[in-house]
C-alpha cells in the first residue's frame, strides 16, 4: 500500500483511494479476477457513490495480481436453460452493463489498467473505460463466436464507437487474442508500457489528469460521449454542449488559467 493511501472495500472489490485518484481493484486473482454478480453490481455502486461524492477526478481500475485485468464471466454460470424469470431479468441491464454504464456517467477520466490479460466481458470492461494503458504482457479477446453466443448489441456498440466498423467485425468474427502490441496498433488501447514501468506510467498519466481543470475534464468527457454516440444531434443536445462552452467561459477555473498562463506557473483548479 502507498504511503497516504486508505483501502476499503468487499473482498471481492477493493478501494484504495489517495488523493483525488480512486483505483477499484478486482479480487479474485486465484480466478483470473472472474467478473461475478457481486463484484459488478458493487462496483456500479461504488462508481455512482464516487460521482455523488465529487472528491475522485480519476478512476483507475485494474485487476488484482499481475496475470488477468479479468478473464470476463465464468463461462460454466452462463443459463443453458433459462427459466422465464431469467429471461426476463436477461432483458433488463445486467450486473455488467449497469458496471459499465456507471463508468459512462461517472463525470471523471476512467482509465483501464491492464495489469493482465482481458478476455471477454473483461475485454468489454476495458472498452467501457475512457483511456486503456496494457503491460506488455497483456493479451485481449472478445471469444462469444467460440462459444456460439450473439454479445448483447449494448457491447456491440461500445465496440463500433472505439474501433469502428471493420475492426469490431474481425474481432467478433474471428473470436482472435490479440497481444499487447497488435492492440495498440488496432485502437484496443492507448498505451502499451514495459512490465516494470507499467504502475508508476498509469499512475504519472492519472496525476496529469488530476493537474486539468475538473469543469474542463467533466465537459470534454460529456460532449465527446454524446457526439460519439449521437453524430446528429437534437437541438436540445446542442443547447446543452453550447452552455458547457459558455460556462467554462465564465469559470473561476477559466479565470485561472489565464493568470497562470501569462504568470508561466501551474494552474490550481478548484472545479468552480
Amino acid at each position: 500500500m502507498k504511503k497516504g493511501e486508505i483501502v476499503i472495500g468487499q473482498p471481492e472489490l477493493l478501494v484504495q483511494r489517495q488523493g483525488y485518484i480512486c483505483t477499484l481493484v478486482i479480487n479474485h486473482p486465484e480466478k483470473g479476477n472472474f467478473l461475478i454478480p457481486e463484484c459488478l453490481l458493487n462496483m456500479a455502486g461504488t462508481i455512482e457513490d464516487l460521482a455523488d461524492e465529487g472528491s475522485v477526478r480519476v478512476l483507475v481500475i485494474r485487476g488484482a495480481g499481475d496475470k488477468f485485468f479479468s478473464a470476463g464471466y465464468d463461462i460454466s454460470a452462463l443459463p443453458a436453460a433459462p427459466s422465464p424469470d431469467m429471461k426476463a431479468s436477461l432483458k433488463e441491464a445486467s450486473p455488467l452493463e449497469k458496471a459499465l454504464l456507471s463508468i459512462r456517467n461517472f463525470p471523471y477520466p476512467v482509465i483501464a489498467m491492464l495489469n493482465g490479460h482481458a478476455l471477454g466481458g473483461g475485454c468489454e470492461l476495458a472498452i467501457g473505460c475512457d483511456i486503456r494503458i496494457a503491460a506488455q504482457r497483456t493479451n485481449m479477446g472478445m471469444p462469444p463466436a467460440k462459444l456460439g453466443l450473439v454479445y448483447p448489441y449494448q457491447g456491440y456498440r461500445r465496440f463500433l464507437t472505439v474501433l469502428g466498423f471493420a475492426r469490431t467485425l474481425e474481432i467478433f468474427l474471428t473470436g482472435r487474442t490479440y497481444d499487447s502490441q497488435s492492440c495498440l496498433k488496432m485502437g484496443l488501447v492507448n498505451y502499451v508500457v514495459d512490465d516494470a514501468d507499467f504502475e508508476s506510467f498509469t499512475y504519472d498519466i492519472a496525476g496529469e489528469l488530476v493537474d486539468n481543470a475538473p469543469l474542463s475534464l467533466q465537459g470534454t468527457k460529456s460532449a465527446l460521449y454524446k457526439i460519439a454516440e449521437y453524430p446528429i444531434l437534437e437541438r436540445n443536445d446542442e443547447d446543452k454542449l453550447r452552455e458547457l462552452f459558455i460556462q467554462s467561459l465564465q469559470s473561476e477555473d477559466m479565470k485561472e488559467g489565464k493568470r497562470a498562463f501569462l504568470e508561466k506557473r501551474n494552474p490550481h483548479f478548484k472545479g468552480r
